[in-house]
């Protein structure tokens, strides 16, 4: 290619986003539609080591000056899926100015601008591209045959700096991206495998109805301590303990501690157990017992408990205990389901709302059965023969109990997937469990005689599960069961927690990266705005650029700092666009400006009390908001240059030289003393010579004017303000630079600006004294101080002469204008929709304060005021 044909600054740039050994071939400009607006692109054509790839970017300005101008959006390998079509239709048609790009069989359409400037033109870019397909063909051929394949490697790194996590459900808008949260438990839960472990543990369980016995004179160990080693878990139930009517009626729920004190010393001897926890429902009880080695592995530990039987008594039903071992939760469930050998669609009733409505309850929505990770179901279930079988035959050598399976009303009701669906059993290698002459091994001989049947069974649910053993004890005959145990291998799922460390860290960083990648981002320029020198009535502005180089649209606006406000920046800045919307690769520039006013004056002056001279300090921060994104603080500098407007007037006085030589710091340590500096060298001045001068000059030149106050206020932004300001801060000796009605808006201006007003009187008090001279004239004496008292009087004094010699200027309305700006009380400030802050008065505040100023006009206030004049001197 040959350089020098293309714009510089673009190829300088776009170089820049390359790494060595990676060959720019080719720059074009188009754009894409997407939905209906227009986004430009920038495509580039580039090459390493015998491949090519085009690059689709987004530009955030035009032309990008910086790399984070661009983004990419798109790569394109140059291989055996990419061809271009270069529709070309009849001239002026749509297809006459686009062209598609075929990549992994997807398709997508570029446009380009016929009569834009383009770095090179559509012609020779489409050929590029066609010369490079036919070359990779070529390439990849003899590549071939020396069994050399081509290396596309080198995009991947593109690929995963700028596309790698972005989400494109989300990137179309189909999909809000998910919550930092929700998407950190998705990729751990996605990675678990490489940090859980299996740790193995023994578990007993059995099951024992005890036909309503008392625990005397039983001891347990032939049931529960049968192992070699002991087991790390014991879950026992039992049936029918003291199941008595009034038991029933009451819905007894208290553990009977004398079963529990026979299971925990029955058993192993070998490891010290505790109870984890017991929980009864009348004659139904589940105590579980841990190793208390193992205790500190356990946590959450809950209990629950349903009837169901007889008007939902709890005569039948089921009890349970769940708790998480490590990284899984264990559940055993101990049932008594309904009698008898016809009521088989009773127990499938029972089974059904047992786990319907069992729910371990911590929260407001708890944990059922079927949510945990091993489920044991034990109890006496109840599930009968459907064949009468002799008691020869039961008790016959070798037994194959495989025989009566089809038989066996549970085996048959799983097989059907009615009840205990996914649920395992182990092969039956015992006799039936029911039903027995109590104290002995004989098969029930009663009126009745019950058929044999394995009522008493054990089942589980869950993986990694291995039955060790599931087997009956005949030595102990109290009860007309039997009671069954059986033993199991768990391997529990189990944190490794060197390996959940290094997977913690690495989810961070992904889901760090999946914010960056799949949130509203945007660029901004600079974070730090500099307005250099700041001055009184002067307008400053700065043109803040913002981008959005993300993949996603884009909302922002200028948010308020606090939940206290509700202003996005002082007053004295004022933002030309506060919200708005971009779009991938658009940008907008955002005009600050700052202009100090009267009312900003004196709080400008607060808010660099502590600055240096010479040293620029912040004036504001703004927060730029982005939707669904993170804010970007943007810091607003500037140094202030001290003017008359916006001192106090006790300051004025203190002045013992131009106040534009005194530094920011020297002002407010003026401010803070209380004597007053000796003005030797005018004996005569008793108001602050700013003020005196600019009523010196209308007293000499404008007292014929005519309109020389409106309430308009058509000259304050005249060009002769700023000359003026510039005449009192420096205290020139030159000519007044202005004219009277420049002279008297800034007189305005001056009095607008201070910090306090002239005079500050509560809205009571106008109302009470307004219309009686002598009252309002004894408030001017008592209630202000010295200063404004003389400011006021010279300024009243100053408007009865302009009326006795211009009498074509309304007295209401000098009274009107004066009386507003002169009279203050210290109301709360109202933001208008300009953003611009004024005291909220009502109109019949304004009209009190007009005739409180008519009080004085209109009376003969010379002699008052030149008593004070005087006095003021002694």
């Amino acid at each position: 290619m040959n350089p020098g044909s293309y714009d510089s600054t673009i190829i300088t740039t776009v170089t820049q986003k390359f790494h060595e050994g990676e060959s720019i071939l080719a720059i074009f400009e188009g754009y894409q539609i997407i939905g209906s607006k227009h986004q430009n692109r920038l495509l580039v054509i580039v090459s390493s080591n015998y491949t090519s790839a085009l690059f689709a970017f987004s530009i955030a300005r035009y032309p990008p000056e910086s790399i984070s101008d661009l983004t990419v959006v798109a790569v394109y390998p140059i291989d055996d899926s990419f061809w271009v079509n270069p529709e070309s239709g009849s001239h002026g048609s749509v297809s006459s100015h686009q062209f598609t790009i075929f990549s992994q069989n997807e398709p997508t359409v570029y446009y380009y601008q016929a009569s834009a400037d383009v770095v090179v033109s559509r012609d020779n870019f489409i050929a590029k591209l066609k010369q490079l397909i036919s070359d990779y063909k070529s390439t990849s051929s003899q590549a071939a045959a020396a069994s050399f394949p081509l290396d596309f490697r080198w995009l991947d790194y593109y690929k995963r700096a700028d596309m790698q996590a972005i989400d494109r459900n989300i990137a179309d808008g189909s999909q809000a991206p998910k919550t930092r949260d929700s998407k950190f438990k998705e990729e751990l839960e996605r990675r678990r495998h490489e940090y859980i472990v299996y740790e193995s543990y023994k578990i007993y369980t059995a099951t024992w109805n005890v036909n309503g016995q008392t625990s005397e004179n039983i001891e347990l160990p032939e049931w529960l301590s049968t192992t070699e080693d002991p087991p790390d878990i014991y879950a026992v139930g039992f049936q029918e303990i003291e199941w008595t009517p009034e038991k029933i009626i009451m819905n007894e729920t208290k553990i009977d501690r004398t079963w529990v004190n026979k299971v925990m010393s029955g058993l192993h001897k070998g490891a010290v157990y505790e109870e984890l926890a017991s929980v009864r429902l009348v004659g139904m009880m589940l105590t579980v017992a841990v190793k208390k080695s193992l205790r500190d592995q356990i946590s959450d530990c809950l209990t629950a408990a349903v009837g169901t039987g007889t008007l939902k008594w709890g005569n039948k039903g089921g009890v349970g205990v769940s708790f998480q071992l490590n990284e899984a939760l264990l559940c055993f469930v101990n049932t008594h389901l309904a009698a008898h050998t016809a009521e088989v669609d009773r127990r499938n009733d029972d089974h059904d709302e047992i786990i319907r409505r069992m729910s371990f309850e911590k929260t407001f929505r708890g944990r059922s059965i079927d949510e945990h990770h091993h489920i044991f179901w034990i109890g006496d279930l109840n599930y009968r023969l459907n064949a009468e079988i002799t008691q020869e035959f039961v008790n016959e050598k070798d037994r194959d109990y495989n025989q009566l399976y089809p038989y066996d009303q549970l085996y048959v009701e799983k097989l059907r997937k009615r009840i205990f669906r996914e649920y395992k059993e182990g092969k039956i290698l015992f006799g039936p469990t029911y039903k027995y002459n109590p104290g002995t091994d004989d098969w029930d001989s009663s009126e009745k005689s019950r058929c044999p049947a394995w009522c008493d069974r054990i089942l589980w649910k869950g993986p990694k599960v291995e039955l060790l053993k599931y087997d009956s004890v005949m030595q102990l005959r109290r009860s007309d069961h039997k009671p069954v145990y059986a033993i199991f291998k768990v391997d529990v799922e189990t944190k490794d927690d060197q390996m959940f460390k290094r997977v913690h860290e690495e989810v961070l960083k992904t889901v760090d990266k999946y914010e960056n990648d799949n949130q509203p981002q945007i660029t901004v320029e600079q974070t730090d705005l500099d307005f250099g020198l700041i001055r009184f009535n002067e307008k400053y502005s700065r043109e803040l650029l913002v981008a959005n180089n993300c993949h996603l649209p884009v909302r922002f606006k200028f948010a308020a700092k606090d939940d206290r406000s509700s202003h996005v920046c002082e007053e004295f800045i004022h933002i030309s666009h506060k919200s708005g919307e971009l779009i991938t690769g658009n940008s907008l520039s955002i005009r600050i400006d700052i202009l100090v006013d009267a009312k900003a004056a004196s709080k400008m002056l607060k808010k660099l009390k502590d600055a240096k001279a010479g040293v620029k300090i912040p004036l504001d921060i703004l927060v730029l908001h982005v939707e669904n994104g993170r804010d970007i603080f943007i810091t607003i500098f500037g140094e202030y240059k001290s003017s008359c407007f916006g001192i106090t007037l006790e300051t004025l006085m203190k002045l013992n030289k131009p106040i534009y030589e005194y530094e920011i710091n020297e002002l407010v340590a003026l401010e803070k003393e209380e004597k007053l500096i000796d003005l030797t060298d005018d004996v005569n001045l008793k108001i602050p010579r700013e003020i005196w001068r600019l009523i010196d000059y209308l007293y000499s030149n404008g007292m014929d004017s005519s309109q020389l106050f409106t309430l308009n206020r058509t000259h304050s932004k005249h060009e002769n303000i700023l000359e003026i300001r510039d005449w009192l801060d420096s205290w020139s000796s030159e000519p007044f630079p202005g004219i009277p009605k420049t002279a008297a808006e800034a007189l305005l201006l001056l009095l607008e600006s201070l910090p306090e007003p002239v005079v500050t009187i509560s809205e009571r008090e106008c109302i009470v004294y307004a219309d009686n001279y002598e009252r309002c004239r004894e408030l001017i004496r008592t209630k202000l101080k010295p200063v404004h008292r003389l400011v006021f009087l010279y300024i009243c004094m100053f408007l009865t002469e302009l009326r006795r010699r211009n009498p074509s200027i309304r007295l209401e309305l000098l009274a009107t204008i004066f009386g507003r700006i002169l009279i203050r009380s210290q109301l709360p400030l109202t933001r208008t929709p300009t953003g611009n802050d004024v005291y909220a008065y009502t109109e019949g505040e304004r009209d009190q304060r007009r005739r409180f100023m008519m009080t004085f006009l209109t009376s003969k206030i010379q002699e008052f005021a030149r008593t004070e004049m005087n006095s003021a001197g002694d």
